[in-house]
């Protein structure tokens, strides 16, 4: 149960924190550019922890399932955290 809590605490520190990043570049015009750059920075790391999951996952010493489950998190919550600062009309 702690580890369910611990990592739902992660996941939503990623929602708020992406829509922290997508909040900033709704407030200003030279901000959007900044969180475009935050956004596929992280669309680029995503893509390399992807492409070098072999080397990754050890290191991390993670099962292939856990492993796969905190990528698909991490993505979720960048996704959503954006998308929800959207739909609220920031």
């Amino acid at each position: 149960m702690a580890k369910a809590v611990h990592l739902g605490a992660w996941f939503l520190l990623g929602c708020i924190a992406s829509s922290s990043v997508a909040w900033l570049g709704a407030l200003h015009p030279a901000l959007t550019r900044v969180m475009w750059v935050i956004y596929i920075m992280c669309a680029a790391a995503l893509v390399v922890v992807l492409l070098t999951d072999d080397a990754v996952r050890p290191f991390l010493k993670l099962s292939e399932h856990d492993y796969y489950a905190l990528l698909i998190a991490i993505a979720v919550s960048i996704v959503l955290g954006g998308m929800l600062s959207w739909l609220l009309g920031g």
